[in-house]
């Protein structure tokens, strides 16, 4: 009898095991290849987590605009473009994966390789985002290790290693210094700026902060102060306990460490100011109110006057100007690829199964 209870209880036990293991995936299973680029199925699953997150950002950028936004969203309710969100979010989860697979290509084609830099920088950025900012509860709970992670971070810096081949300095497709000057002059200002939330105060400090502002407008224009002294003054910093952050050998610094971009609405530097400050001339002071949601006190700066700007925004400038065309030029030549999809690996992933922690990150 005791035998037949120790068979039955290891049948058992085998039976769960099974059962567990028939959602998950194995390590190393390869889920989609293009071309010549395999992906395994936690690289997959990593794909449509982000693919998810951006849908939902999407929804909610939508219902917020027409001032319908719920406490709690069923996601999957909402089209997204369109489009079904589910059938969006599979659909932008291949076109990722098709995206990098054609990066992944062309690279090795063209003998472009991540350098040791820009590996170490990846690196540390996952680490962070994994450690720190909470990446780590969300994709293990969806079946993507930290390696897989890391290895799509590394992608990505490869797909903007890639685009600097291309549209960098010495590429077949270079961007003119001319260019880049004139996107920065035309979609940036440089300014200094106190801006002041009104979110959360009462009408009397709202007030307080009006007149504060007011009273530095005044000091700028007289000169009486400089913009150091009512920035350290309005934070309650000390002279002696200010310091501006040292930059390694061989970096560049601005020659206004209290400056600050200001960009157009299509730019990674938005601001609701960059109109005001574009309207302005260099060295103008001026106090700018928003709709009774927030103010600004800003000094336009000369973008131009200082070098450090147009090298630390190349990138971005380039981006600027050739970014879409980048990726319509990927995204074609992924479509062109051979693409093969093993379903049997994929379909374990359920948009609407997608486990999200509680804790936000």
């Amino acid at each position: 009898m005791n035998t037949l209870k120790r068979i039955f209880a290891t049948a058992l036990c085998l039976l769960l095991i099974l059962t567990c293991l028939a959602g998950c995936h194995q390590k190393g299973e390869i889920a989609v290849k293009i071309g010549d680029v395999e992906f395994t199925s936690g690289y997959y699953a990593c794909a449509l987590v982000f693919s998810d997150n951006e849908a939902r950002a999407m929804v909610e950028e939508d219902l917020s605009e027409k001032g319908d936004l719920p406490d709690e969203i069923n996601y999957w309710n909402y089209k997204v473009e369109d489009t079904d969100y589910v059938e969006w979010v599979q659909t932008n989860t291949l076109n990722t994966l098709k995206d990098l697979a054609a990066v992944k290509t062309l690279c090795k084609e063209a003998g472009v390789q991540l350098d040791a830099e820009t590996i170490s920088l990846a690196e540390s950025n996952a680490d962070y985002l994994w450690d720190s900012y909470g990446y780590s509860a969300l994709l293990e709970g969806n079946g993507v290790s930290e390696t897989t992670f890391r290895q799509y971070m590394q992608d990505t810096y490869l797909a903007d290693t890639y685009f600097e081949h291309i549209y960098g300095k010495g590429g077949e497709k270079e961007i003119s210094a001319d260019k880049l000057t004139e996107q920065l002059t035309g979609n940036y200002a440089l300014v200094n700026i106190i801006k002041v939330d009104f979110s959360g105060l009462k009408a009397d400090q709202i007030a307080d902060k009006k007149e504060q502002l007011s009273v530095y407008e005044t000091a700028l224009k007289n000169g009486t102060k400089t913009f150091e002294e009512i920035y350290l003054e309005y934070n309650g910093v000390s002279a002696e306990d200010h310091t501006h952050e040292e930059v390694e050998e061989g970096e560049s610094e601005p020659l206004d460490h209290h400056a600050t971009v200001l960009g157009s609405e299509d730019t990674d530097y938005a601001s609701d100011y960059y109109e005001d400050a574009k309207a302005m001339a260099t060295g103008e002071v001026k106090v700018v109110t928003k709709d009774e949601s927030s103010m600004a006190l800003i000094v336009k700066q000369d973008i131009v006057a200082d070098p450090y700007y147009i090298e630390e925004l190349d990138t971005t400038l380039r981006n600027d100007i050739a970014g879409e065309d980048y990726q319509d030029e990927i995204a074609e030549y992924g479509e062109g690829l051979d693409c093969d999809v093993n379903t049997s690996s994929t379909k374990q992933f359920k948009v609407k199964k997608i486990k999200y922690p509680e804790t936000t990150y």
